[in-house]
């Protein structure tokens, strides 16, 4: 849903940024994904169908998406919605849109601050955002603050990246780099007392990383290879855990539009 989501706030961004010359159409976006992976407990094959709908309007500078998402057929729910306005070079937004942290290909030790209904604001490379801990009942509650810089170009790209939990009290802060194929991240939780490492490398069509922490700096190693067949994407992919000595394959086919 994230893709699907992120593809319609990117045009109706484009389109509010150019608002003096072009006023972009209602954008309808959706996806369908299969993926297929092994039980451990019966030794079968099991699947997960998930069906992405993406609605989206641009009024020139005003701005609104919904993104609607069922899995195994279950009823379709707003898994993501927000609305917003262009001032200036600021994109201003609210709603439950996801967050800004960095971010990694494995996450498995990674720390990583989960963020509900929000603002947003955007102004060219700088993206800050103010949590609310109770939208529906009590918008006044302000629950995280948290903010990204990206620095640099492809050839060099930073990211840096910090969450303040206010209720909790506690700060966690992250940074990527990425060079050419190559990237690697660091976090740090203050809960957890912890820092937390992944690197990684993508090349023509394959990914690979190795992640861990502070006590062990290889916990997890994994790889996969995205194929696209005229347009129908096929990953398969797989994750070894070096504690548990346990390998988890997978295999995702998805059809995006």
């Amino acid at each position: 849903m994230r893709k699907v989501f992120s593809t319609i706030a990117a045009i109706m961004v484009a389109g509010s940024a150019y608002a003096e010359d072009v006023t972009s159409p209602n954008i309808f976006t959706g996806g369908v994904e299969v993926k297929l992976t092994e039980d451990k407990t019966t030794d079968k094959i099991t699947s997960t169908t998930t069906l992405d709908l993406g609605l989206g309007a641009d009024t020139g500078f005003a701005f609104g998406n919904i993104a609607l998402q069922s899995v195994d057929g279950t009823s379709v729910g707003v898994d993501e919605w927000n609305m917003g306005t262009v001032v200036g070079s600021a994109i201003a937004s609210i709603g439950d849109q996801g967050d800004i942290w960095i971010e990694a290909e494995g996450e498995h030790t990674m720390a990583n601050p989960t963020m509900n209904e929000s603002i947003q604001v955007h102004v060219d490379n700088v993206s800050v955002a103010m949590e609310f801990g109770d939208f529906k009942n009590d918008v006044s509650d302000i629950e995280a603050v948290a903010g990204k810089v990206s620095l640099g170009d492809e050839g060099l790209a930073t990211e840096l990246a910090f969450d303040y939990d206010l209720d909790a009290e506690a700060y966690t802060v992250g940074a990527r780099v990425d060079m050419d194929n190559v990237g690697g991240v660091v976090t740090y939780s203050e809960t957890a007392e912890k820092f937390a490492f992944e690197f990684d490398t993508s090349m023509n069509g394959l990914t690979a990383y190795i992640n861990g922490d502070e006590d062990e700096l290889a916990r997890n190693v994994g790889a996969g290879y995205e194929w696209d067949v005229n347009g129908l994407v096929i990953e398969p992919k797989a994750n070894y855990d070096l504690d548990a000595e346990e390998l988890t394959p997978s295999v995702t086919a998805s059809f995006s539009f």
